[in-house]
Parts: structure tokens; sequence; C-alpha cells
């Protein structure tokens, strides 16, 4: 009997141990998660701004197309910044959802999942969106100076050398940019360089995803312990 007795006070204690640990898991998991938002919540502003500054692209697009329909140079133009707006707003749409889908519920490897894919949308959107500012910049200054002064810098630019030549020589120099820009993002992927290609895409994705990702490593370690 004592030996029986022995045998249920061990499996008594057992079972309480196992349910303090998985109380104390499921609070764990719960600040978390909660510090993984509040750690998101500077990239979801910076992600609303940039919706903001999509609209005004959108707008200053809009108005320049529809009213220049018979000007080839502002009707390209307008369109293109046009279309570069509405790719801004979804970029920023995308990452603000994956910030949303960081949930309480969600067990640790959902979590991670989500991140994981929350990172690539970001780093992704960050490419598609700032790359093209190499070039962007010049459909983008005829816009906003057709929209808000009424001058056609393209035509000033033809009837004038020296601003010709500097809209020439900036369009230039962002192509090479770009260009430049596509090599060493290549190069510095090449897998025997794959420590600095990973110091760059750290870099790349931000402070806000990088803590996030720290806190969910700790859980994660907490429930291997």
């Amino acid at each position: 009997m004592e030996l029986d007795e022995l045998k249920q006070a061990w499996k008594t204690l057992d079972a309480r141990l196992t349910l303090q640990n998985r109380i104390q898991l499921e609070a764990l998991h719960e600040r978390k998660v909660g510090r993984i938002r509040s750690r998101l919540r500077p990239l979801f502003w910076g992600q609303i701004i940039q919706i903001l500054f999509g609209v005004w692209m959108v707008l200053i697009g809009v108005d320049v197309w529809a009213s220049h329909r018979d000007t080839l140079h502002l009707l390209l133009a307008g369109l293109v910044v046009h279309a570069y707006g509405v790719a801004t707003i979804i970029a920023a749409g995308v990452v603000c959802a994956g910030i949303a889908r960081i949930d309480h519920a969600a067990p640790v490897l959902e979590l991670q999942r989500r991140l994981a894919r929350l990172r690539r949308a970001y780093l992704l959107g960050g490419m598609c969106v700032g790359l093209p500012w190499w070039v962007m910049w010049v459909p983008f200054m005829m816009t906003l100076a057709m929209s808000a002064t009424g001058i056609d810098i393209y035509a000033v630019a033809q009837a004038s050398s020296p601003l010709a030549n500097w809209l020439n020589i900036g369009i230039a120099v962002g192509v090479l940019g770009l260009i430049g820009t596509w090599i060493f993002h290549r190069w510095s992927r090449h897998p025997s360089r794959a420590a600095l290609g990973k110091k760059l895409e750290d870099g790349a994705a931000g402070g806000s995803l990088r803590k996030a990702q720290a806190e969910l490593d700790a859980l994660k370690r907490y429930g291997e312990e």
C-alpha cells in the first residue's frame, strides 16, 4: 500500500507540474505574442504612411494624365506615377495584413511561418517599391511640377540645354544605379558570401522585424526546454 500510495503521489505531483508548466508556457506565449505585435507596431504605422503616400501619387498621376491626354510625355508620366502609387499601396497593404495575422491563439510553429511570410512580403515590397526610384523620380517630378505649378519641366528641358543635360545625366545615373544595385544583389547572394547576404537582408528587414523575431526565438527556446 505504501508503494502504491507513493506511485500515486508521484503521478499527482507529475500531473501538477505538467499543468503548471503548461500554464506558464501559455502565459509566456501570450506575453511574447503581445510583445511581438508591439515590436511590429512601428512597421505597421510606417506602412500606413506608405499607403497615404501611394494615394497621393495616384491622385497626382490621375490629375496629370487625365488632363493632358494630348501630350504624350505627360500622359505616360501620369500613368507611370498612377501605377506606381497603386503598387505602393498594395505592397504596404500586404505587409499590414501580415501583421494582422500575428495573433495570440497561433502556436509557435505557425507564428514562425507567419513572421517569415511577413518578412518576405516586406523585403519583396521594399525591392519592388524602392528600386524603381533610381529612375522613378523623373516621371514623379514631371507630374508633381505639372500638378502643382503647371510647369512642364520636360518641355523646359528640351528648350534649355543646361537643364536638358542635367535631366539626361540624372536619368543615366539612375539607370546605372539600378543596374549596379542588381549586380551587387546578385553578387552578395552567392553561397560563398552567405554571411554578407544574411547581414544585408537583416538590415533591409528593419529593426521591427528583427526584434519580433528575437521575441519569437525566445519563446521557442523556452518551449523546447
